[in-house]
């Protein structure tokens, strides 16, 4: 599907200059499907959607579920009243559109999985003429290159009002997961995203870590065996983020060195890193120089203090990195501490799972579909499973790709492009799990290789 194809779908919602029409349309709760085109033919198995027309509404807007092209698609009107410098103006529009198509608000509404702003495909801002060309350049840094941004002048009042059409992942013209191929012209594989983790270890024990943290020993990468990788790396693959994970990052002791090494290696467009925010008020300003984008999970079980959370927004400003804190009430269980046998319910998991699309990672020498597959062994050896594997390690090899491969991106378009579920897929829920109030692991949870905490007796 190309953008065309969403444009043609969204006109009657965000034509040449209906802001205002669409807003009220939206506001007054009238229907908003777009005249989309059937499905074609080679489109991934339909996920469930939410019942179309299902909304929600916030004091800063309103969020819609409409039928996008044959699939589930959000439109959202972003309206804060906030005033100020056209910064400020925009990083409102931002929390608002954010907190309008978050998980916690569009799930209670029936309308079920949340979107990230990188799956706007057509956005309007209306704001005062002068300030449209700050609007565009705000906004481009944070979508995908395709994204249609349009600016249009405001009533005049300088307040900044924001709508925005998001389709479901995969949907978008960037999207690689209907078909995974080597670029003509160089030879890489374009992904989504890809993640390296940097440091192995958290100061975090959070129950359901995708990456296994709370049961593995410190493991830092140095600058120089993260230049090696991403020097490899860089000759198969071009992603549209890089992703620097842990653990928690901040643990790296040369973490500004890393965000060099990371920029300068050309393997993903943006650089993205992500932390439990707890340790950045105590980060240097060469620390937020090197930066490009920060996503900062705030968890119930260990937030991050509102003092410090002040501060990580000035220093964002002042370096204007693109700040993205995500409060986290729940985690979804994706580790399965018994092997699944069902193999029609394995397959269907595998083939609704985001992660082997957005959790690309290489670790110990090898290139892995996603976060389950790198830390098998780890979890056979470190969590009490029932039915394990004889085997872990082989048949994580199955699962992966060797990075000294002469024929390196071939062999990852092959493994991105499987249809079987991996070894991993059967001790993972993928994006099926349960969500689950987000808790810390004790010490004697962790020692007993257990994935819930057990509840404490008064």
């Amino acid at each position: 599907m190309t953008i065309n194809d969403i444009d043609s779908a969204v006109v009657d919602l965000v034509g040449s200059g209906a802001l205002v029409g669409a807003a009220r349309q939206v506001l007054a709760g009238e229907a908003l499907t777009a005249a989309a085109p059937s499905r074609p033919a080679e489109s991934p198995v339909p996920i469930d959607r939410s019942p179309q027309g299902r909304s929600v509404t916030l004091p800063s807007g309103t969020a819609r579920c409409i039928d996008l092209c044959g699939r589930r698609g959000l439109f959202v009107v972003a309206a804060p009243s906030a005033r100020g410098s056209i910064p400020e103006r925009l990083r409102h529009a931002e929390l608002a559109l954010r907190a309008l198509s978050a998980e916690d608000v569009l799930r209670p509404a029936g309308i079920g999985d949340g979107f990230r702003v990188e799956d706007i495909v057509v956005l309007q801002v209306a704001a005062p003429r002068a300030d449209h060309d700050a609007a565009r350049a705000w906004w481009r840094r944070r979508l995908i290159p395709e994204a249609t941004i349009d600016c249009i002048a405001s009533d005049g009042d300088g307040g900044v009002v924001v709508c925005a059409v998001f389709a479901d992942r995969g949907q978008q013209p960037t999207s690689q997961r209907q078909a995974y191929t080597r670029d003509d012209v160089t030879g890489r594989v374009r992904v989504e995203a890809f993640e390296l983790h940097v440091v192995e270890h958290c100061n975090l024990r959070c129950a359901h870590c995708c990456n296994t943290s709370p049961y593995l020993g410190p493991k830092t990468l140095s600058p120089a065996a993260i230049a090696s990788t991403l020097s490899t790396m860089a000759t198969a693959i071009r992603a549209d983020v890089f992703k620097i994970m842990g653990g928690e990052p901040l643990l790296h002791p040369e973490i500004t060195e890393v965000l060099r090494v990371v920029r300068e290696s050309g393997v993903g467009d943006v650089v993205r890193l992500f932390t439990n925010g707890l340790l950045l008020h105590k980060m240097d300003d060469a620390f937020w120089r090197a930066l490009d984008h920060l996503t900062v999970s705030s968890y119930d079980s260990a937030p991050v203090r509102p003092e410090h959370l002040t501060l990580i927004e000035e220093k964002a400003r002042a370096f204007d990195v693109v700040l993205n804190v995500k409060p986290v009430h729940a985690f979804s269980q994706v580790m399965h501490n018994a092997r699944r046998h069902d193999d029609i319910a394995v397959q269907e998991t595998f083939e609704r799972c985001w992660l082997r699309h957005r959790c690309l990672v290489a670790r110990n020498g090898r290139f892995h579909a996603c976060t389950r597959s790198a830390y098998l062994p780890d979890m056979h050896d470190k969590v009490h499973l029932t039915d394990p594997f004889d085997d872990p390690v082989a048949r994580q090899r199955e699962d992966s790709v060797a990075l000294d491969d002469p024929n390196l991106a071939d062999a990852i378009v092959e493994l991105l492009s499987r249809t079987v579920p991996l070894n991993a897929c059967r001790f993972c829920l993928g994006g099926d799990g349960p969500r689950e109030r987000h808790t810390q692991l004790s010490r004697e949870d962790v020692r007993g290789g257990r994935l819930r905490a057990l509840p404490v007796v008064a």
